[in-house]
């Protein structure tokens, strides 16, 4: 708080001996007639709470920006008390101060913002505005935090793999200012929804274009998706044990189509069919291999289990270790292809594709039946989508959800080491971290790239 108690300032030889006539009521055009003292403020008294606006306004000439200069005393006030609270809430009387003591205060406590005609012409606003800060020696991020002051709420998805993508944002923002909440875990189509209605400001975990159909109707007119952070680094497919592929020769989901002895081997409901654990109901990937079985007529010889992920994972690794043959479905980067290992425990299969796309034919894919092999899938994206309501008002967030890239050995290593060592997402934060500092000198274009951006 600053409290400014009966300031007065008078310019002129003697300027105490106005102060008599000041109080008994004179006006400054008599004093001045009379004595040649100039009266520039005249007994002003005013507080100001944390957090306020305070405006002080007045005709040309009448004293505001005297009595701005009286506040922080480079105009010295003839008389009254300005008293300023100290960040241990301790009032400090300004005019009291010896010049050691005044000196700190302007530099750590205390700033001020000149008239244009004092502005540097070469700096932004934003620089002029920190140039306080410049002087004290505070580097350029704590001086320029454009956040400052907004709060940002945003979204991550349920799978481990998410978790370190979402810290690298959240600490990110927070160093340009934001005031970043906790990320609320949302599935995918949730997620979107709460983007487009304004109810979280970004989702850093689309996988695209696997993620379309999950997007509302009106998602493109509300929210941007950006260009991607990992490019092409969700790999998703379908895998059989090792020991069932040498044992049946098996190379495709076309196996289990056309051979009844493939298909009886992995028929463990009794339905006659192959079983195939795939992913829950609201998963990208629970409508890709559903329309996988629609579109290529495969209802009648494959039943896709479509129980949570985790359980349907049990399930398979239990499979495994028993010996069994087992069909699933898995993705990366995860925790799940460090659990069985394609090229070891298990090996990628050749699937139709749902698009019939080129895109799906991937080449080098370790733990992979054939070179080249059909996974089934288009590679993913991995994008920031964010709403635009929010990246209108916030362009040092918009430029910095454009710039940031993220190597997937890194999100594959985080994610190995959360299923290692049973990390919560809160413990997942400092690795993030510790990734930042690792990369700091790319992470700091990223970053004054943003700052510009809110310039």
């Amino acid at each position: 708080m600053i409290r400014v108690e009966e300031v007065s300032k008078v310019f002129g030889p003697d300027p105490q001996s106005i102060l008599p006539r000041l109080r008994s009521g004179e006006s400054k055009d008599d004093i001045s007639r009379e004595t040649g003292h100039v009266v520039g403020i005249n007994q002003a008294s005013f507080e100001v709470q944390p957090g306020e606006v305070f405006c002080i306004m007045g005709l040309s000439g009448s004293g505001k920006s005297t009595l701005i200069r009286c506040v922080n005393r480079l105009i010295e006030p003839t008389a009254g008390r300005i008293v300023f609270d100290d960040p241990d809430g301790e009032e400090q009387d300004v005019t009291a101060l010896d010049a050691d003591a005044l000196r700190r205060l302007r530099m750590t406590q205390m700033s001020m913002v000149f008239q244009h005609f004092a502005l540097f012409p070469h700096r932004t606003v934003l620089a002029n505005a920190t140039y306080g800060l410049e002087v004290q020696g505070r580097d350029k991020a704590e001086r320029e935090r454009p956040g400052e002051g907004v709060t940002v709420q945003p979204a991550v998805a349920t799978w481990t793999s998410a978790v370190p993508v979402s810290w690298v944002y959240v600490e990110l923002l927070e160093e340009l200012g934001y005031d970043v909440q906790n990320p609320t875990s949302l599935s995918n189509p949730v997620a979107y929804l709460a983007i487009s209605e304004g109810d979280v400001h970004y989702f850093p975990n689309g996988w695209f274009p696997l993620h379309n159909p999950q997007l509302p109707d009106n998602f493109h007119d509300v929210a941007t998706i950006f260009d991607p952070l990992c490019e092409a680094c969700g790999i998703q497919g379908y895998l059989v044990d090792a020991a069932s592929v040498e044992e049946y020769d098996i190379t495709g989901i076309n196996d289990f189509v056309e051979r009844p002895e493939v298909r009886e081997a992995f028929d463990h409901s009794g339905d006659g069919r192959a079983d195939l654990y795939g992913c829950p109901p609201g998963w990208g990937c629970h409508e890709g291999i559903n329309d996988m079985i629609a579109q290529f007529d495969l209802d009648d010889y494959i039943n896709h289990v479509d129980a949570g992920y985790s359980a349907n994972f049990s399930e398979v690794l239990s499979r495994v270790d028993a010996g069994d043959p087992v069909l699933y479905y898995t993705w990366g980067p995860s925790a799940w292809m460090l659990e069985l290992v394609p090229g070891e425990d298990v090996m990628w299969v050749n699937a139709p594709g749902i698009l019939e796309d080129e895109a799906e034919r991937a080449s080098g894919v370790t733990g992979a039946v054939t070179d080249p092999i059909d996974m089934g899938f288009v590679a993913a994206d991995i994008q920031v989508a964010a709403n635009d309501a929010f990246l209108d008002e916030n362009l040092a967030a918009d430029e910095l959800f454009e710039r940031v890239r993220l190597p997937l050995e890194w999100i594959s290593a985080v994610d190995a080491k959360i299923g290692e060592e049973d990390l919560t997402d809160a413990e997942v934060r400092p690795l993030a971290r510790e990734w930042i500092e690792n990369n700091r000198e790319t992470v700091d274009e990223w970053l004054d790239a943003a700052r510009a951006a809110a310039d």
